[in-house]
């Protein structure tokens, strides 16, 4: 048996792959359904990762001596053998990591599935995952030999989501927000394109008629109180992605912004963003 049937059966046989049940540990954000809820609701970090790269799968074959990088189906690349300097223990016991090659042409660790032939990714949170199983493995079982390998291993980069937010990720990105909880899928989501369109002169008359107001950040993402002058009015209302990128872009402690009173939220609701640096208010 060659060994990428080796790989594919051994990936199979715990259930991924090919020759498994599950392709991979991620799906595609759901605008209908509750994702929304659910990031804000679960213990959630988050990355950003290339837009149209898929993951495979880096298997450490039990006794085969050498690691396998199965890409994901449909892939243009075909599998690749990886010689890495490995424990025994791992070289015997086996292990299974979910991970992608980025356009640098690095090989990216994200997750850990099999892990002392237990199936860790079904039964222990991303949290133990990756602080403990991983963190041990890089510090005990594996040390990097480029000159071996042939291509540079790294770890993916985790951060709050909050931080991932602010950084606005490009048109050539995505972001990845990955659950704490075991057997559970991480989230894709991929950034809409903010339409920029100039002002028409029925904008312009229609925010000169408009009342002006001044938004202060609060704790929280897209969490903004409206002010007149020195009254608070309460919070106001973020409805569109534009609104909100806008008031990021701003950065500024107050921002002028024009806002209606919205019945339906009891809520000031942010309208536009007046560009402060172009209108030298």
């Amino acid at each position: 048996m060659d060994w990428v049937a080796a790989a594919e059966e051994y990936v199979g046989n715990s259930g991924w792959g090919a020759r498994g049940k599950t392709l991979g540990i991620s799906r595609m954000y759901a605008e209908n359904g509750n994702d929304k809820a659910l990031i804000r609701k679960e213990k959630v970090v988050a990355s950003i990762r290339p837009r149209g790269i898929l993951s495979g799968f880096l298997a450490v074959v039990p006794n085969l001596g050498y690691a396998v990088y199965l890409p994901p189906i449909a892939a243009k690349m075909g599998p690749q053998r990886i010689r890495m300097r490995l424990s025994q223990a791992v070289l015997t016991d086996g292990a299974i990591f979910s991970a992608y090659y980025n356009k640098s042409k690095q090989l990216v660790i994200e997750d850990v599935l099999t892990w002392q032939s237990a199936p860790v990714w079904q039964t222990k949170p991303f949290k133990e995952r990756w602080e403990r199983i991983v963190a041990d493995f890089v510090t005990n079982h594996f040390k990097p030999m480029l000159e071996i390998q042939g291509t540079e291993i790294i770890l993916a980069k985790y951060t709050s989501v909050n931080l991932v937010q602010a950084q606005e990720p490009d048109a050539n990105h995505v972001v990845e927000f990955v659950l704490n909880t075991p057997n559970t899928k991480r989230i894709i989501w991929i950034p809409p394109k903010v339409e920029t369109t100039p002002a028409t002169q029925e904008t312009k008359e229609a925010e000169a008629n408009a009342d002006i107001f001044k938004v202060k950040k609060e704790v929280g993402p897209d969490v903004y109180s409206v002010w007149r002058g020195a009254e608070r009015l309460g919070l106001g209302l973020v409805r569109t992605l534009a609104i909100s990128k806008a008031l990021r872009l701003a950065n500024l402690d107050e921002i002028e912004v024009v806002a209606e009173h919205n019945k339906q939220f009891d809520k000031w609701e942010i309208k536009s963003v007046i560009d402060v640096k172009k209108t030298g208010v």
